[in-house]
């Protein structure tokens, strides 16, 4: 018995489920699109719902990596390597054998220690989770969720190869547990949702990616306006600099010049006019509805 409950503690479960009909729909909550009961469900650490949605630079991205790949790997070009014409600055990932060795070096011999935790912050948190989800008929939150946050918590500790659980992982993990929470929420709560814990999610997260949700936001908005107000697509959409700015000062960002000149920005076709003070894009480049 003992050898099995040390089995269950060391192993880990994952598992996918095809929505109801073929796909997502976000006017329903996480357990009516897969049908699976709320005890299994409970089970699961993290749920992450994987959405096929319309976005123009991204689908351009991914047709290339494919057809990219296969050139790559086709026989006749096994001798002469293609260059990836998409590839950007940056870091360079990591080897496939070096990253396999790396993680089984932090399984086998990284065992970190719980030995502090914010116990008012995880209580705070768990209760306030609990009256969402009684308020929007979601998942149940349970003490499970706590015990997730704390393998999370230690598992972003193993992967630093450190010894002991800081702060820092505990916060990691309840970002992980509340962008897990609320992406399975309907659509018509998440929004809310978001901003009641957007202190939690906001925590160590790139604030180009932060800003980059926002600015392709205003794009939409502005792109659905003008479809109901006068029935047809924008050929360039132009967000007023201002208005993104006081966005961003609602998440305490108030430089965005790094933001500006990031390869985000510029992978996404957008453009900052500084004389006119807005940012222009192709409307036919940003993600629409």
């Amino acid at each position: 018995k003992q050898w099995y409950q040390r089995r269950v503690a060391i192993t880990a479960g994952i598992a996918a489920a095809n929505p109801i009909g073929g796909r997502y729909d976000p006017s329903l909550t996480f357990a009516e699109n897969v049908d699976l009961t709320e005890p299994i469900l409970s089970r699961f650490d993290v749920l992450c719902v994987v959405r096929d949605t319309v976005d123009p630079v991204i689908d351009e991205r991914m047709a290339r990596f494919v057809t990219g790949s296969h050139m790559r790997h086709h026989p006749a070009n096994a001798s002469h390597p293609t260059e990836d014409q998409d590839t950007v600055s940056g870091p360079k990932p990591v080897p496939q054998t070096l990253l396999k060795k790396y993680i089984m070096y932090a399984r086998t011999t990284v065992l970190p220690k719980l030995h502090y935790v914010d116990q008012d912050k995880i209580a705070a948190l768990y209760a306030e989770l609990r009256r969402e989800s009684m308020a929007t008929g979601s998942i149940p939150i349970t003490v499970r969720h706590i015990e997730s946050m704390i393998r999370l918590a230690e598992a972003h500790a193993r992967l630093h190869l450190r010894d002991h659980v800081r702060e820092d992982d505990i916060n990691i993990a309840i970002r992980i547990m509340l962008e897990s929470f609320i992406d399975t929420q309907k659509f018509s709560v998440m929004k809310n949702m978001r901003h009641t814990f957007a202190k939690y999610l906001s925590y160590k997260k790139d604030n180009n990616e932060l800003l980059m949700f926002i600015l392709k936001q205003l794009a939409k908005d502005q792109v659905v306006y003008s479809r109901s107000r006068f029935g047809d697509d924008l050929q360039n959409v132009e967000i007023p600099v201002d208005e993104l700015e006081e966005k961003a000062r609602q998440i305490n960002i108030h430089n965005l010049q790094p933001f500006y000149e990031s390869d985000l920005f510029i992978q996404n076709r957008f453009i900052h006019d500084k004389k006119e003070k807005s940012t222009d894009c192709d409307s036919a480049l940003i993600p629409l509805l």
